[in-house]
């Protein structure tokens, strides 16, 4: 191998280069191999794609050393060409500068991780692959409803942290405020309306309210922040005649959809045993003028007719 090495590095520069392609593909070759196969021999998800990450970083490393052990004897008077070049480089290839800063600032900043829930921007989605120059997500919302996978693989440059804000669903705090919107009518009972909407609450946030407790405490060790009351939330408004009642809760980011059916579901079994003293309310909405039948048009001269009309008479 050490005579291998002096063979390479007495070679001609023309030489030289053709070794460096010859090197470049075998060592892709072996760690492309190495890739697919060591990963294999672990259980869990996240240690191979772990394993993964690592093979490929030790591959560009390797090609990396294996290029200036091949140029060492020219690096010295290849560094002052690669100094005026690398202005025009830098200009060239400065969108791509900017994705390997943002990646070692979601690296150093802990912007955001693996599994997370985040939105870059207007997409949302989690988190799935952290490259050098793109993050990957997997989207969520757009077309469907609420925070359900909708199937698409979406690819941000890392640049994008840098220009504009990240929103994680995820980190520190686990949970998220919610709230649902139940219209009744100015006849139903009020005061039972809210016990019934803070009981159903209640009821349904009930197993999540210790584990919020003890993640709002986590997250305050780390930042300055209010102690916000974790108990669901009854408020009402007089909308257009109805009755509006908002409530709000916390929810694990995950169940979101989820928490509203349960709601829900629950609610609408409590009007119907009821008797009558809880009555749902249709939301506001625009008035649709109905157009007249042809016969009734026909049967009836029209405004503009009577006002010739009236107007031929004042003569």
């Amino acid at each position: 191998m050490h005579d291998l090495l002096k063979h390479a590095i007495a070679l001609s520069f023309l030489g030289k280069c053709v070794a460096a392609v010859i090197g470049i593909l075998c060592i892709h070759g072996v760690f492309r191999v190495l890739e697919q196969t060591l990963p294999r021999r672990f259980g869990r998800s996240d240690a191979r794609y772990k394993v993964r990450k690592f093979v490929a970083f030790c591959g560009y490393l390797s090609i990396l050393l294996f290029l200036a052990i091949l140029f060492e004897d020219r690096l010295g008077r290849l560094s002052f060409a690669f100094g005026v070049a690398g202005a025009g480089v830098a200009v060239a290839l400065q969108d791509m500068l900017a994705s390997i800063a943002g990646a070692f600032s979601i690296g150093f900043s802990k912007l955001y991780a693996l599994g997370d829930r985040v939105q870059i921007g207007d997409t949302r989605g989690d988190v799935i692959d952290i490259g050098l120059l793109r993050t990957t997500l997997l989207e969520t919302g757009n077309w469907v409803s609420g925070d359900l996978y909708n199937g698409r693989i979406v690819r941000i440059p890392n640049s994008t942290v840098l220009k504009g804000s990240v929103f994680n669903y995820s980190q520190g705090f686990q949970f998220i405020w919610d709230e649902i919107k139940v219209l009744f009518t100015t006849t139903s009972d009020c005061q039972l309306a809210r016990e019934m909407l803070l009981r159903v609450a209640k009821e349904a946030i009930g197993e999540y309210l210790v584990e919020a407790q003890t993640s709002w405490n986590a997250m305050s060790d780390n930042y300055r922040s209010a102690n916000p009351p974790l108990d669901p939330t009854v408020a009402l408004v007089v909308n257009a005649g109805r009755l509006e009642f908002t409530v709000s809760y916390v929810v694990d980011y995950r169940k979101r959809i989820a928490m509203q059916d349960q709601l829900f579901t629950k609610i609408v079994e409590e009007i119907a045993n009821g008797k009558g003293r809880l009555q749902w309310a249709s939301p506001p909405g625009p008035t649709v003028s109905q157009p007249g039948t042809p016969g009734a048009i026909g049967e009836h001269p029209s405004s503009s007719t009577h006002g010739a009309g009236h107007a031929a008479d004042s003569r």
